[in-house]
């Protein structure tokens, strides 16, 4: 585990690859499982400010869910998710394009009409944030419907960490992912060492 600033980092983010495949993979994230993707509470209030904007890029069914039950589910334990369809589990803000589930907020936002671009357990699956004590803790969750992302990475060599620049630093910062860089770069050179 390292740490930067106020966050713990999972080896596995540094030495496992992973690289998303949407040809191969279809989005399946967007549509797999039993339960919506996290949503931190800062979160909510975009999720219902947007709506009006990003619901003309969701499927009817989407938009039915969210009127008749909210932009996000509260699940009981001071944690929120994302509403499902209940046809086929699918995510209410996903939306098919070129044959490939997409998200209706991150559309929106690509399209320059909002300034929130999707929840961050989503921009930067596969980590996961848990909080431990005053520290994030990241972890990378490791999923079956990803095989192909793993089979990419690995032939790009590209670690997660990596694939992941543009939403880390999102989330936590420029100066964060460059002190994050430096210790990838000083557990490289002591290994060698060893």
């Amino acid at each position: 585990m390292l740490i930067v600033g106020n966050v713990l980092v999972s080896e596995e983010l540094i030495d496992k690859c992973f690289c998303c495949d949407l040809e191969q993979c279809k989005g399946e994230c967007c549509v797999a499982g039993d339960l919506g993707a996290p949503v931190a509470p800062e979160e909510v209030a975009e999720l219902e400010e947007y709506f009006p904007d990003y619901q003309k890029y969701m499927t009817e069914e989407g938009v039915a869910v969210v009127e008749n039950g909210g932009t996000f589910v509260f699940n009981g334990d001071d944690s929120f998710e994302t509403p499902l369809v209940d046809s086929n589990n699918a995510c209410a803000f996903a939306f098919v394009e070129d044959g490939v589930e997409k998200c209706a907020i991150e559309k929106c936002f690509l399209n320059g009409e909002i300034p929130f671009r999707k929840p961050a357990s989503c921009y930067l699956y596969p980590i996961r944030i848990r909080r431990v004590g005053d520290y994030d803790a990241l972890n990378y969750d490791h999923w079956s419907i990803c095989k192909t992302a793993v089979e990419n990475g690995n032939k790009l060599k590209v670690p997660v960490y990596r694939f992941l620049k543009e939403p880390l630093i999102a989330k936590y910062g420029e100066s964060w992912y460059a002190e994050l860089e430096e210790m990838v770069a000083l557990r490289e050179e002591n290994s060698k060492k060893q």
